[in-house]
């Protein structure tokens, strides 16, 4: 099966999920995995498409920025949490809750450890529930002067999304699992200007899977793939949207107050090679 194919693929049983019965979506998605997986394409270059299997080749592997295992509760002092209700290490797993019921307690979770301006995110992500719930990654994130975003001259934040995407900080995020809308979306910050979609490969997974969140970053070169598949590609060209963020900063988990509670089992940040 060709990235064509597997993107068209795809897209019907995106159909398929959101117009069926929990059970022909997960049949659905079951048949494009196993598609995918007995077809074995080559790894494409890093402008691969939606839809396509990408495995980036020129990661440096050997050589992480960061690596947890979450398999210590001390590992809470690299993560800074930002509204919700609480951050925690429970069973090797860090666990990202707001309050039941409140939707608007959302939360962010930044990473201390300042991420290269080329980089690649890989961390595994299991909601309590897949059919509600909105969560996101921020990454190449910086004061508007520059500054780290733990600066005390920014503004306050407390997880109003407000004070992330329209205030002082510039960079990207990308809704990664957007529950029943359908859709992954990338932004650019300041401004929420979105500038790319594509299929939500999360949604549609079973309930109590775990599944391998992947972005890499090079320049203007975005790719967010879910278990290797693309779910969203943009190309920032330095002219639609203005200067691409080519500079280093700070990623954050991100999770809307009716995401309730979330599981992650690792976190890696790995350089490119140049």
């Amino acid at each position: 099966m060709n990235a064509q194919a597997i993107s068209s693929g795809i897209r019907k049983s995106w159909a398929l999920a959101r117009t069926s019965s929990t059970g022909a979506a997960i049949a659905a998605a079951c048949i494009i995995i196993s598609s995918v997986q007995g077809a074995q394409p080559p790894d494409p270059p890093p402008h691969a498409s939606v839809g396509s299997r990408l495995v980036p080749t020129d990661v440096d592997w050997a050589n992480p920025v960061y690596k947890t295992d979450f398999d210590d509760a001390s590992i809470l002092r690299d993560w800074q949490l930002e509204g919700g209700k609480r951050v925690s290490i429970q069973n090797g797993k860090l666990v990202l809750e707001s309050e039941p019921g409140e939707r608007g307690n959302h939360l962010v979770c930044w990473l201390k450890t300042e991420a290269p301006a080329d980089f690649l995110l890989e961390f595994s992500v299991n909601p309590l529930t897949r059919k509600e719930g909105l969560n996101i990654v921020f990454f190449s994130t910086r004061g508007h002067q520059g500054e780290s975003i733990f600066d005390p001259a920014l503004k306050p934040r407390t997880g109003v999304f407000r004070q992330y995407h329209s205030s002082d900080l510039n960079g990207y995020h990308i809704s990664y699992w957007a529950g029943d809308r359908s859709t992954a979306n990338v932004r650019r910050n300041a401004g929420f200007k979105l500038v790319a979609t594509g299929p939500d490969l999360v949604w549609g997974a079973p309930e109590g899977k775990s599944q391998i969140i992947r972005l890499y970053k090079r320049g203007g070169t975005l790719r967010l793939m879910v278990d290797d598949i693309v779910s969203v590609a943009f190309d920032d060209d330095d002219k639609a949207h203005g200067p691409a963020w080519t500079h280093s900063g700070w990623i954050g988990l991100r999770q809307m107050g009716h995401t309730v509670r979330c599981e992650y089992d690792y976190v890696r940040v790995y350089p490119l090679r140049r």
